[in-house]
């Protein structure tokens, strides 16, 4: 789609518009794309060929702006509401399109906005384990920090890695971080403003998605507040 066209052809595809300034990196697009009325949590748009690795299958906005780390964006998508758990085919969520990608500060803000922060995609890959796939290191570190679980190695992407780890004679970084938080067996408050550090029976489990844990009702409160709960 052009993005040369006037205020006419932004009010009829402003949908498409929306998606296109995402992908390039537009801020400005994307503001103007609201403005004219762009659904936020539009994920339907042509040009994907499942066999072309550079074209991208059907997703938000949030999605596309978080994989290809265009900060600003996200921060104006998160700011006018912006849906943290819409799913690609794979479902995939924007956490693990910015984990994918060591976004780190991209997945800072998504968990400070009340992304869960174990949330699995349709293999049952957690970000963590997404990141550590990829090398990295910060992106995983900075997880664990925000009370990722170590143990859930149950994924796809997870299992092949674990095989791999076994028949090498040295184990990379950011397997040796994950490593290390599953031998210590702490959990964390998952509550970016806490990150308390706790086992299974002392953290509380988040009743809606069963994934998240807190410290105290306080926490959880204070989470759900900033958008966790939706």
């Amino acid at each position: 789609m052009s993005g040369n066209g006037g205020p006419n052809e932004m009010a009829k595809n402003a949908n498409g518009f929306l998606v296109f300034a995402a992908l390039n990196g537009s801020a400005e697009g994307v503001n103007a794309a609201l403005e004219a009325g762009a659904d936020i949590d539009f994920d339907q748009f042509d040009g994907w060929n499942s066999g072309d690795s550079t074209t991208l299958p059907p997703c938000t906005a949030l999605f596309i702006a978080c994989l290809k780390g265009h900060v600003d964006i996200v921060r104006l998508l998160l700011r006018k509401g912006a849906s943290l758990v819409k799913r690609t085919m794979g479902a995939s969520a924007p956490l693990h399109a910015a984990a994918s990608n060591g976004h780190t500060e991209i997945v800072e803000m998504l968990v400070q906005h009340g992304a869960t922060v174990d949330i699995q995609d349709g293999f049952y890959d957690t970000a963590i384990m997404v990141a550590c796939r990829h090398k990295h290191i910060d992106t995983v570190r900075r997880l664990i920090e925000f009370g990722a679980r170590p143990d859930l190695t149950d994924g796809y992407m997870t299992q092949r890695l674990w095989k791999e780890v076994e028949n090498c004679d040295s184990v990379e970084e950011s397997v040796k971080l994950v490593q290390d938080a599953i031998e210590t067996k702490l959990l964390r408050c998952c509550n970016p403003k806490c990150g308390k550090p706790g086992y299974r029976k002392t953290l509380k489990l988040c009743g809606r998605c069963k994934l998240t844990r807190y410290c105290s009702r306080d926490c959880q409160i204070q989470h759900w507040s900033v958008g966790h709960k939706k």
